[in-house]
């Protein structure tokens, strides 16, 4: 079990791409060695357990204090550590630090070495050097290694959990078609600012399997969501079907969700990876998708004309049904993003004078503006949608120029990413930076000479602690925090899980992607799935192409 979290101790001076990062291993050893520090007993351990700030548990099975103040402490939910100046105390629990987390007994080798016993025996934590680099690294070998499909990108479910040398397998989803995009933008990012050609050639393999998906369905412009070969039985199983030449089954009723991806997908592709023979292949690819939206009077319709259940985008549906308000916003963001994508790629007037129509006549820009309208009610925030509105604004952020326009979607942004600030998600914020960059950087196919916009207007110091601090650990293992004692207030969001006001660090969160919500106290899948890591991974490469850092 290897895993990474940035040192919870003071660092020490390093170079800017270097950290500090805790790893947990199983020893050979099978007994703890002596300990520093004075092991805590009887009243010291008590009163120390009922100090401020308040520790996630309050029932410790052992406890030790060093010279300096710092504590590290066992329970039987998890180790947990506080030193002098912390506002809170942090947790090692779950599967991916410790064998079992009701910790029998500790010992505190040093301040960059702690063995831990517990009930499923022993382990212990060891503190690193590591760098963003290398970090960024690892996740992309292990993603190229075990999580392709048909270039399809995905999560993995593990035959033993949390083995990934037992063996896997790659399930289809939902949404095959949108993770995929996100990796070939990833690897797009990547070439634009390493020229590496096995960036290139990764994207490139994957932006295939996206066209591939409009090919398989054999009608001109409907992607589907994913595909599988005729060998797995999907026989009667809606929304699957069959392919024209019998060697596929197709996943349909294609969501909103995967029209963002592919439109930008191929954005970013074409612009900083795409040779002249590949934009010669994609634009009628792009063409075909568009022309099927404006055709279907502004709804996807499958090769049967069924409207899919996600795919609307027409003003008799945002502007006038009161079922589809709280789409309005997000939908037509989407649909003008769309637009403005494939008159970027195609040239022609016709998707600017669709987009034209839809701003002037159906207000549809000015829609854009309440594009989060459930602020403050925390069942009804969707994290999903919030994924897709970013993916929707990078490319029309970069291809505006028209100024009233920029205001209108720069005031959505901003409003948006008001309210996705306090997850301090390098996603979100590296977007935002890019998208405000644009303004003065109006050459979408060249890379920035510099950043333009100053580190604190987009939170940088937070997305590089996330980056330090994201478990390389990339298994899904169960976490539990709503036992905890230390939480703000809780509340239940849309999806009926427990949540709390106060972010905890993401090395004591469940792993998820960016349409999960952060501030959820449980979740997990017992060790038995793998996350792809482009989560990582997009903007990581993303914020080094727009110079946002080293």
């Amino acid at each position: 079990m290897l895993t990474t979290l940035c040192c919870c101790l003071a660092l020490a001076a390093a170079p800017a791409d270097q950290f500090m990062t805790w790893v947990s291993e199983r020893p050979a050893a099978q007994v703890l060695p002596a300990s520093i520090g004075t092991r805590l007993g009887g009243h010291r351990l008590l009163r120390r357990a009922n100090a401020l700030p308040v520790p996630p548990y309050l029932k410790w099975t052992d406890a030790v204090q060093l010279d300096n103040g710092t504590v590290w402490a066992g329970s039987e939910n998890g180790l947990m550590c506080h030193a002098p100046g912390w506002a809170h105390w942090r947790m090692f629990h779950s599967r991916r630090w410790l064998p079992d987390d009701h910790v029998l007994k500790l010992s505190v080798i040093s301040e960059t070495e702690v063995w831990v016993e517990t009930a499923a025996g022993l382990t212990r934590l060891v503190r690193r050097p590591e760098t963003l680099r290398h970090k960024c690294e690892v996740v992309h070998d292990q993603l190229r290694r075990h999580h392709v499909r048909f270039s399809l990108v995905g999560s993995i479910d593990l035959k033993s959990p949390g083995t990934l040398h037992a063996g896997a397998h790659q399930p289809d989803s939902d949404n095959d078609g949108l993770w995929t995009s996100l990796y070939v933008a990833t690897e797009s990012f990547r070439y634009g600012t390493t020229g590496d050609p096995s960036a290139r050639r990764n994207a490139w393999e994957s932006m295939q399997a996206l066209m591939f998906l409009e090919k398989v369905t054999g009608a001109p412009g409907f992607v589907a969501r994913s595909v599988v070969p005729i060998s797995i039985d999907k026989e009667g199983q809606f929304p699957w079907e069959r392919s024209q030449d019998g060697k596929w089954w197709w996943k349909g009723d294609t969501s909103s969700d995967e029209l963002d991806g592919h439109f930008f997908a191929y954005s970013v592709f074409y612009d900083l990876a795409a040779t002249d023979q590949q934009k010669k292949q994609i634009r009628p690819v792009v063409q075909r998708i568009m022309d099927r939206v404006i055709d279907g009077g502004w709804y996807y319709r499958d090769p049967s004309g069924r409207i899919t259940t996600w795919g609307r985008w027409a003003p008799e549906r945002l502007n006038q049904d009161p079922e589809w308000i709280a789409e309005r916003g997000l939908n037509s963001l989407e649909i003008l993003s769309y637009l403005k994508t494939t008159y970027h790629i195609i040239g022609d007037p016709r998707y600017a004078d669709a987009a034209r129509e839809l701003i002037e006549k159906h207000g549809y820009a000015m829609n854009t503006i309440r594009l989060k309208m459930t602020k403050g009610v925390d069942q009804e925030v969707n994290h999903s949608d919030d994924e897709l509105a970013f993916i929707a604004y990078y490319p029309i952020l970069r291809y505006e120029r028209d100024p009233k326009l920029r205001t209108i979607y720069s005031m959505s942004l901003e409003r948006s990413w008001i309210e996705v600030r306090p997850e301090r998600s390098p996603f979100f914020n590296f977007i935002y930076a890019a998208c405000r960059q644009a303004a003065d950087w109006p050459h979408p196919q060249r890379r920035p000479n510099k950043p333009l916009i100053a580190p604190g207007d987009y939170d940088r110091e937070p997305s590089l602690q996330w980056f330090r601090e994201i478990p390389s650990d990339l298994i899904e293992w169960t976490v539990v925090n709503s036992t905890r004692h230390d939480l703000g207030r809780v509340f239940l969001n849309r999806h009926g899980q427990l949540c709390t006001t106060r972010l905890l660090p993401v090395t004591e969160r469940r792993l998820m992607k960016w349409n999960g919500d952060p501030f959820a106290l449980d979740g997990g899948r017992g060790g038995r799935s793998r996350e792809d890591g482009t989560f990582i991974l997009l903007p990581y490469w993303m914020g080094r192409y727009h110079r946002l850092f080293d």
